[in-house]
Formats: C-alpha cells, structure tokens, sequence
C-alpha cells in the first residue's frame, strides 16, 4: 500500500501489489486502519498539481527500442502525466523487454539517486549554486512559454512513452540503481490532487509533501520555483478542502516551501521533512536534526517529520525538539518494525508513516491504532 519496493532475498522479485500514490492504495490502506495518508505532489507545466513521487519519470516508448526517455514532471501537461495512467492500464513488460531497459537505462544513466532517506535525490555533475539558478530559471521560462504555447492550441506535447520503468528501493531501503519495469497487480489511475480529495473518504486526514526536484546542489530555491509550486497546491486546497471535515498537514524537505506554506496559510500546520543528515544536501538547514529544530522554530512552523533511521542514531534530539513546542513525526522503512515504531513513543514520537500499514495495524491492533490516531490528530490541531 505504501512505497513499492524490490525484494532482495530472492533474486530482485517485485513486492507491489497496488501502485503507490494512488487512489487505490490509500483507499487500500484506510481499509486497513489508516485515518492519514501521506502522498507526494508536483506541479505539471500547465500548473496542475498531481501526485507523483520521484525526480524524474522514465518510460519506453511503445513498439520502439532504445533508452527510455526521462522527464520531470514540471516538464509534462496534465495531458501527458494521464497517458502515464492510460499506458500503464494497458501494458506489461515482459521480462526481455524488463532487462533491456535495464541495459538501456544504465546506460542513459536513468537513475534518480542514491539517498533511499529522500528517495528522488539527483546525482547531479556538480555545479556553482548560481549556474545552477540561472539553469533553473531558464528551464522554468521554458516550460511557461511551452506550456502557454499547448494552451493556446489544444493541442498535446506526448512526451511520454507507453510503458512506465522505475529505479526502486530495496525492501532493505537501499537504491537499486538500474531501472525496472514498473508494474503491479492492481493497476490505478495516477491522480491529481483534486481527484485525490474527491476519491478519498474525508475521514481519511491529508499529509500533502510538496516534493521538490530541485537538484542538491542547490542551496537556496529560488521563489520563481517556490511559487510555481505553492501557488497551484494552496489554491486546489482552498477549494477542496475548506468546506470539509478533513485534518490536512504541510510537509516539504525544502525549508523555502516550508516558510512559504507558513506564511501564506495559518489554517493547516506546515511540518518540516528532515533526512537528519542522511542524505547530503548543499543546503545546511537539511543536514541534520538540530538544524531543522532552529529552521522550524525561525520559521514559526508547527513541527518535524524525521527520518526514522536518523532517530535511532540520534534518539535525544526527540526530547529536545518537544521541549520546544514542536510536534515530531517519522518516516522510513525502520517503522515497519512494530516494535520500533512502539518504542518511538516512549521517546516522544507523536506519529510514524509506515508502509506496511497492516503489519503495523495487526501488531497493535486496530482499536489501540485508531485510539493513538485520534489523540495525535488532535495534537496536531492543537
């Protein structure tokens, strides 16, 4: 239900059974006993907020070899990141077909990182911070000019080939490197924003990451991208969620998101996503847990999302941002282990994102699960 993943104890067999960040999948996982999801979404080119976890999305054209193509979502329309959907339905990738986009992925270099913590975090050549910016103002005028050019015609870019590839995590949380065919049991459409708010029970609370793909090269966003980001997902939550009964939370790894979701919004609280310094990162308020207390505290923000491994390295540093005033959440494939994820709250964790939503549920049980759920949500609110 959560991240799919790559099995490693026999030979690389696929665990996905629903795609993740799907309709299906969370409405799979609320049955199961979650009353909070927590989904990625980015911005199209035509400023559509959609749900879509990874850096970069790769895809082979259909009937044609060759390496596949790779893009970023602020480079596909709403129309393209559909066919992503209509594609998916529609094929399966034999597992000829899977080793040679192996072979042509590596050697395109498609891959989206090393970091499984941040998982999306680009490799990157690097670069001065300000070649960088230029490069990424340049790209952005691009995608505007590109994307007012389609409006302007009806007309659509099909950037994207027929069938979705991926480089996955391990079930150990280690990045495989080479690209796989991405396929699953239980096809879904990949959905907006607003198609979430609209398939999802409204009992069911919202965690939206604004996910960045930014490289890490980069240490400050620039705000032509931080608008370009905040501005279409405020505005689709404003009208989605104002009238509802729905807990919603903010979380981005990015600190200028952050601030900017704080100081635009007072409604929901806004919670800063930290890898603790597990994965690098040229920006030093996301290189380690007691830099993004003080971030979180100079922004006003309501609290922390921790990577669970760093927590377990670095258990004291819990205590120390409670005493603060801020709320602690985890993340991270260490809260599959029901044991650990019991020992997080005597440390003072208020909440953990897990994947494996049933393990968790069946370990504690349902009623203990929904219990903590009410309490945290309303700590959250407070």
């Amino acid at each position: 239900m959560g991240e799919n993943l790559v099995a490693t104890q026999d030979g690389g067999r696929p665990l996905m059974h629903f795609r993740e960040n799907t309709i299906l999948s969370f409405n799979r996982a609320a049955d199961a006993g979650a009353s909070f999801m927590e989904f990625d979404v980015q911005v199209t080119a035509d400023g559509r907020p959609v749900i879509w976890h990874d850096d970069l999305v790769l895809s082979l054209p259909s009937g044609a070899d060759g390496p596949p193509r790779m893009h970023r979502i602020s480079e596909l329309t709403l129309r393209d990141f559909k066919k992503l959907s209509q594609h998916s339905c529609s094929s399966r990738l034999e597992a000829s077909e899977s080793s040679a986009s192996t072979r042509s992925a590596v050697a395109t270099g498609a891959q989206i990182g090393s970091c499984a913590g941040e998982a999306g975090s680009q490799s990157a050549q690097l670069t001065e911070p300000a070649a960088l910016q230029a490069r990424l103002q340049q790209s952005m005028a691009q995608k505007q000019s590109s994307a007012a050019a389609e409006a302007a015609t009806g007309g659509g870019s099909s950037k994207v080939g027929a069938r979705l590839l991926r480089t996955f995590n391990s079930d150990k949380g280690k990045r495989m490197h080479t690209a796989q065919a991405w396929s699953v049991s239980e096809e879904d459409t990949l959905p907006t924003l607003a198609e979430v708010f609209e398939g999802v029970d409204d009992s069911v609370g919202f965690d939206i990451e604004v996910k960045m793909a930014t490289p890490v090269e980069l240490v400050v966003t620039p705000p032509q991208e931080v608008e370009r980001m905040v501005g279409p997902i405020l505005k689709a939550v404003e009208a989605l969620g104002t009238y509802g009964s729905r807990q919603i939370v903010f979380s981005s790894f990015d600190p200028e998101i952050c601030r900017a979701l704080r100081q635009r919004q007072q409604r929901h609280p806004v919670l800063f996503l930290s890898t603790g310094g597990t994965c690098w990162h040229a920006d030093a308020r996301r290189m380690s847990i007691a830099a993004a207390i003080r971030w979180a505290l100079d922004s006003n923000l309501q609290g922390l999302v921790l990577d669970s491994g760093a927590v377990q390295e670095q258990s004291q540093a819990v205590a120390t941002a409670r005493s603060k005033g801020l709320k602690v959440l985890t993340y991270g494939l260490q809260n599959n282990d029901p044991a650990w994820v019991r020992h997080q709250y005597t440390l003072g964790v208020q909440g953990a994102i897990v994947d494996d939503v049933e393990g968790v549920v069946s370990a504690f049980g349902r009623a203990a699960v929904h219990a903590a759920q009410a309490h945290r949500s309303a700590e959250l609110a407070a």
